[in-house]
């Protein structure tokens, strides 16, 4: 997990809440701003942006006249109003060449600025050349993370006409990367300003990274940088590497060179003489500590004669064939290296390159054991196709259980699918190796769990982020529901650590479906559902409010007509019927939305009409309305003829001992019969006293020892309905469910009728001279269980003179 904030940044956040209503859409002057200093400035600018970047194709760059005067105070010289020194922009498309012009030109102390991923095109050149005079690292150009989708980038280089006269001098440059700039059309200006850009901006450079950069078709000019330590030139073709071989060899100060290639992104090219190519970088660079070779052939083959390899080097190099190289590698070109290397990069190298037996190198990236593996997903974290490919690799280590550092290695994911979200095969491979990390928590101890709480809280938000981004994504969205799932089996209190997310996830994707804007297997839908069932179990109250309030009910209602209509796919039906039967669970405002907003008892007639033979889909169904009889607001939509002759037939249903349907129509009569004959008012098509009867009745020929699906929190509704005064019907009912569960789980509701005072109301029951003796009986059995279990007998202290030897 992140490291907590500290005071200042609390204040800082705080602070940038209260000013981006203000800049939402337009400009504002605040010159009680003035007074934060320039560390305190850069961190207001990091925090809007890390703010902005949430909601980005709402966003403008309002926030940016924050930070200066212009137009507003003509007293004060200077258009400053906070002073900055980094200008961090990455990753924000509302950033444009006139953003920087109008905003930010009079910002003389800028040393750093990052303006990748933003809508910036070469001209920009011009403006970062007059002004910034302290400017020593700057970043421009696309990286390789994908953004939004409905965010889109202009090109750097625009397809018309180019000024080639257009190029960056900034002699001070210590840092430079023009990652990602691509010539979609060949024109010789473009190469031109790149060797400008280059040669003028030189003289102090340290770093350069020209990543990606199809606009580059040599590099003949970079023997310009004198004092270069790092050169990257990852994704650039071996030919144009080739070409410039002699030039990257004159970098004498040269300590690390990535020629690395992704053959995952374009068609994979070789060196010609790659054991050549090598070895002249070797022996050219020496203070060369790290290299990087993945995705080329640059290691030759796997088996060769080293004395005839080390022949054939110094033949074409010419090398002194007496000069000794004593140095153990399985690559040839390595052969001549003076000196052990702190990083080699291996990672899909041909031949089997990071399984060769010698690779002299402290740090190794590749695919040959676990340590390869996980170094290879932290050094090429930033590079999402890459990363992607690692995590095959990954997988397959959790997947066959021979992983020694998983949850080292589960957080490297985390970090990887947190930095590329909308990279949809990126964040399907993350979550298939996340679900593996979960699985390990199946038997951990409660320390071990609270040790990993946050990890865990972590892990769930990953999920379900990478759900949120890429709901149409079917293999996506069947990892992340099987995670959560094994989130509930294994550590189901974590769930909760992000509750309202999982919610809103969930609800949103059953949505997508049922509008038919993404196309899934049904089984997903399935799962959907009852993972929301399963979080709608185990909350109460507030929680439950929540789930009814951003659309449960809804989507439940529409997945039922849905299927209604195909007159299909019972299963489905019978989920969504469970979890509504659950979000109304002592919820009196989701009954009434079911009621009254969503036409539900229609919905629950016309599922009786057509499923009346499915025995668990019924029992759901009136598991719901017996929520719903509990609320005495909503208990005259029950009380109709149609409805209750419906109630009728199925409280005398019984299949096979099957007392589920009737137990559950029970419920609903005598909540109805409860509220007396004045709430009675169909009696002249249906007399009160014959439903009362037959409750009675049908009661009685239930299995007392017969176990049900069914769950109560509270017994509260029950012991309501313990009142002489009541129809005997409803008595008869509650007496009977009192009975049943003291009788089949006395753990649980014998514990549970003392706490909420029940022995009192059976005993009322139990000695009443208004009750019927099948009441009775069953009152007084109900009392003896909870007797028997809390007042089990105790065995007598043995007497040591009794005789018994012990």
């Amino acid at each position: 997990m992140n490291e907590p904030l500290n005071l200042t940044e609390i204040g800082i956040r705080y602070l940038s809440k209260c000013l981006l209503p203000i800049v939402a859409n337009e400009n504002a002057y605040i010159p009680e701003l003035s007074c934060l200093s320039q560390r305190l400035g850069n961190l207001l600018l990091k925090t809007i942006i890390k703010f902005r970047r949430t909601h980005l194709s709402e966003t403008t760059d309002c926030f940016l006249s924050l930070f200066n005067n212009a137009g507003q105070n003509k007293t004060i010289k200077s258009e400053v109003l906070i002073q900055l020194s980094e200008l961090y922009l990455s990753c924000c498309p509302f950033i444009t060449n006139q953003s920087m012009s109008k905003h930010l030109l009079s910002h003389e102390l800028i040393e750093i600025i990052d303006l990748r991923d933003c809508n910036i095109t070469y001209e920009i050149f011009q403006l970062i050349t007059k002004y910034f005079p302290r400017l020593t690292t700057l970043y421009l150009g696309q990286t390789e993370s994908k953004m939004d989708g409905k965010i889109n980038l202009v090109d750097f280089f625009p397809p018309n006409s180019i000024d080639k006269e257009c190029f960056l001098k900034k002699p001070k440059l210590k840092y430079l990367s023009l990652e990602g700039i691509h010539n979609t059309m060949r024109n010789d200006s473009v190469e031109e300003i790149f060797y400008h850009t280059l040669i003028q901006s030189s003289e102090q450079i340290r770093y350069v990274d020209l990543s990606r950069n199809s606009a580059i078709e040599n590099l003949i000019y970079v023997d310009c940088f004198k004092q270069i330590h790092s050169l990257v030139l990852y994704d650039i073709l071996p030919s144009v590497i080739e070409s410039s071989i002699d030039s990257i060899c004159c970098l004498k100060t040269l300590s690390l060179l990535d020629l690395s290639f992704n053959r995952r992104i374009q068609e994979p090219q070789n060196y010609s003489k790659p054991t050549i190519t090598l070895a002249k970088l070797i022996t050219s660079l020496p203070k060369l500590t790290s290299l990087d070779i993945s995705g080329t052939n640059l290691a030759g083959s796997f088996s060769f004669d080293q004395d005839e390899e080390l022949n054939y080097i110094k033949k074409e190099l010419s090398i002194d064939e007496n000069e000794n190289f004593t140095m153990q590698a399985s690559i040839a070109g390595l052969l001549v290296l003076k000196h052990k290397l702190d990083f080699l990069g291996l990672f899909d190298v041909d031949e089997r390159g990071s399984a060769r037996r010698w690779l002299p190198a402290k740090k190794i990236t590749g695919e040959h054991t676990e340590e390869m593996i996980i170094t290879s997903l932290s050094y090429y974290m930033e590079r999402p196709s890459m990363v992607t490919h690692i995590m095959a690799h990954l997988f397959r280590l959790y997947n066959h259980y021979t992983i020694q550092n998983p949850f080292d290695a589960g957080k490297l994911v985390m970090d990887c699918m947190a930095k590329h979200l909308y990279d949809r095969s990126l964040q399907t491979s993350g979550s298939a190796c996340l679900y593996y990390v979960v699985d390990l928590f199946q038997n951990e101890s409660d320390v071990m769990l609270e040790k990993y709480n946050d990890y865990l809280k972590r892990l769930l938000v990953a999920i379900l982020n990478a759900m949120s981004a890429h709901l149409q994504h079917s293999p996506m969205i069947r990892n992340g529901l099987l995670t959560i799932s094994r989130m509930q089996m294994h550590v189901p209190n974590h769930i909760m650590s992000a509750f309202e997310q999982t919610v809103l996830v969930l609800i949103r994707f059953i949505q997508l479906y049922l509008f038919d804007s993404v196309v899934h297997e049904q089984i997903l839908l399935h799962n959907a559902l009852s993972v929301l069932n399963h979080v709608a179990c185990s909350v109460d109250g507030q929680e439950k409010l929540f789930i009814g309030r951003v659309g449960a009910i809804e989507i439940a209602m529409g997945i039922i007509r849905r299927f209604l209509m195909k007159k299909t796919s019972c299963e489905i039906v019978e989920v969504a019927w469970t979890l509504l039967w659950n979000i109304t669970d002592e919820t009196p405002e989701n009954c009434r939305r079911f009621i009254e907003d969503n036409d539900g008892l229609q919905v629950f007639h016309d599922c009786l009409d057509l499923w009346a033979d499915k025995r668990d889909l019924v029992r759901n169904m009136l598991g719901l309305l017996g929520n719903v009889a509990e609320v005495q607001l909503l208990r005259h939509y029950l009380v109709t003829p149609q409805h209750m002759e419906k109630f009728r037939i199925l409280v005398k249903r019984s299949q096979q001992n099957d007392i589920e349907i009737p137990y559950n129509c029970g419920g609903i009569l005598a909540n109805i019969l409860s509220d007396g004959v004045e709430a009675w008012t169909i009696s002249s098509s249906i007399e009160q006293y014959i439903v009362n009867q037959e409750i009675y009745d049908a009661t009685q020929t239930w299995d007392l020892h017969k176990s049900r699906t069914i769950n109560y929190r509270s017994l509260a509704p029950i012991l309501r309905l313990l009142n002489e005064n009541f129809p005997t019907g409803c008595i008869m009912w509650a007496v009977w469910a009192m009975t049943n569960l003291t009788t089949v789980l006395p753990e649980k509701y014998c514990t549970l009728v003392r706490s909420e005072n029940g022995e009192i109301l059976l005993s009322q029951i139990a000695y009443s001279d208004k009750m019927s003796e099948p009441i009775k009986n069953l009152a007084q059995s109900a009392l003896a269980n909870i007797h028997r279990f809390h007042d089990a007998p105790v065995p007598m202290d043995i007497v040591p003179n009794d005789g018994v030897e012990i």
